[in-house]
């Protein structure tokens, strides 16, 4: 990191001085000079506070720029059995994403927070078209790189165990973290957009796959597929990823236990960041959709409103649709653990509702992930800022950001998955599942995956070529009618 040259910070004179918390405006300061509404409050999320830019934030005539969503997030670093981020690790990227927030006399974000769910640290702000990507991935990475260091100092549980690359290189893509972009729209009237966020730990993007084909697909779910004017009355168009470079090398011929030819074909099939992609019309394709995207290789990670033509209009929903056993490090294409996804979606309008969204996980579906990154377990819907429970088990948080479009600042923050709503119930009914289901089959399947799919797997790859080698091949034993063994090659 000292070596590199960076290209982000503030540009005062000829230093990089750090850009001061003070030209910052804190959500959390936000009602402290205004008559307070309520003598007591009982908390029911740990709300995140949100940092503004005040120059951006309160001007008075905001020039009208193309701007996005950008959400990053990455594991590197958890306490005690990885379930929960530290404090100090938090405010240490905090502190360095605040301090260098700046390019070319701008700042980077406009607006941004800092979260967590489960022990994985998320960075989301609001930037403009004016910030080249590849600057913002830097200061991400450099970010997360000072956490994982920090995490390493407080003694933590796999300090910078996301950030597989061995250094950054111009992109955050197939580098480990989970990050996305979602471009927001441009219009001078109307400035609100309402964008949900969401974060998944101890899980893989397919688990996402119950977003997409439940609030975007079918009714029960969203009744605004039927009864909308807007262009959700059109449908959607799903572009599903195929993320699955092992098993792509498998079908171009190469045997699954050749580790050196695996990692030789992965390499030419991951060459550019490409991807194997197939766009598919809902509610047309709905049975190719939910065949698809019945498994762990196929991810939908973008989806588009349409016209009455069928065209693509607008993005307005995006998944970190990534496989990290996919990346190259120095140790090959290995790496033991699941994926972590993050969504960005816009939500009402030509959108469904944030609580449309969320819907799917009432029904407790299963995912797979959980401890050792190699079961299937219930997904259990938490609040933001939370830990993962039992055995480690696969959680999601789910937030809904007010954006003014126009300034790029991110106005208040609800919880979808809050304490004290019918969530809790449904968290209860997880729960109860889950324990079931995992003391049931324990290391059985369906309650673990398949092999392919085991993480964390060293140990049973030694265990099952250890027992391969003591199989004996036999003729099989023939018992005439008197009980009594038969010669090989007799009749009875």
């Amino acid at each position: 990191m000292a070596n590199r040259e960076k290209r982000y910070g503030a540009s005062r004179g000829d230093g990089r001085t750090a850009i001061p918390l003070a030209d910052y405006h804190q959500s959390k300061d936000s009602t402290k000079d205004l008559p307070q509404t309520m003598a007591e409050r009982i908390p029911v999320t740990n709300t995140p506070n949100i940092f503004s830019y005040k120059s951006y934030v309160f001007a008075r005539k905001p020039e009208l720029i193309q701007r996005f969503v950008k959400a990053t997030k990455a594991d590197v670093g958890g306490v005690g059995g990885h379930v929960v981020a530290a404090e100090e690790v938090k405010a240490s990227i905090t502190r360095f994403v605040l301090e260098n927030n700046g390019y070319q006399g701008e700042p980077i974000f406009s607006s941004l927070m800092v979260t967590h769910t489960g022990d994985d640290v998320a960075v989301t702000g609001i930037m403009s078209e004016r910030v080249p990507m590849e600057v913002v991935d830097e200061l991400m990475w450099d970010a997360l790189m000072l956490g994982a260091d920090k995490a390493s100092e407080l003694g933590l549980y796999g300090p910078g165990q996301d950030l597989i690359a061995d250094s950054f290189t111009g992109n955050l893509k197939g580098a480990g973290p989970a990050s996305v972009v979602l471009p927001l729209p441009v219009r001078p009237e109307n400035p609100s957009q309402t964008v949900l966020v969401s974060f998944a730990d101890k899980t893989e993007p397919m688990a996402f796959n119950y977003y997409a084909t439940g609030a975007y697909l079918l009714p029960r779910f969203n009744t605004g597929l039927i009864v909308a004017a807007s262009k959700m009355k059109w449908g959607y168009l799903f572009e599903v990823v195929d993320l699955d470079t092992r098993a792509q090398a498998v079908e171009a011929g190469v045997h699954p236990r050749d580790q050196k030819a695996l990692d030789g074909k992965m390499e030419e099939l991951a060459k550019g960041l490409r991807e194997r992609v197939i766009t598919l019309r809902a509610p047309e394709d709905l049975y190719d959709i939910e065949g698809l995207t019945r498994s762990s290789r196929y991810v939908v990670a973008r989806i588009w409103t349409r016209d009455e033509h069928g065209e693509k209009v607008q993005l307005g929903y995006v998944v970190s649709a990534e496989r990290l056993h996919n990346i190259k490090s120095k140790k090959g294409f290995t790496y033991g653990g699941k994926d972590d996804p993050v969504l960005v979606a816009f939500a009402q309008g030509d959108w469904p509702a944030p609580g449309e969204i969320s819907s799917p996980w009432a029904a407790c579906p299963m995912v797979a992930g959980d401890c050792r990154g190699s079961h299937h377990l219930h997904i259990l819907p938490v609040p933001i800022n939370w830990q993962t429970s039992y055995w480690s088990g696969p959680i999601i948080s789910c937030i809904a950001l007010s954006v003014n479009i126009n300034t790029g600042r991110i106005g208040a923050i609800s919880d979808q998955f809050a304490l004290g709503t019918p969530w809790d119930w449904v968290r209860q009914r997880a729960s109860e599942l889950a324990v079931q289901f995992r003391t049931a089959h324990g290391i059985k399947q369906p309650a673990t995956l398949h092999e392919d799919e085991l993480e964390y797997q060293e140990g049973w790859k030694e265990r099952r070529d250890r027992l391969e080698a003591k199989f004996e091949v036999k003729a099989p034993q023939v018992w005439d009618g008197s009980g009594r063994k038969a010669k090989p090659g007799v009749r009875v």
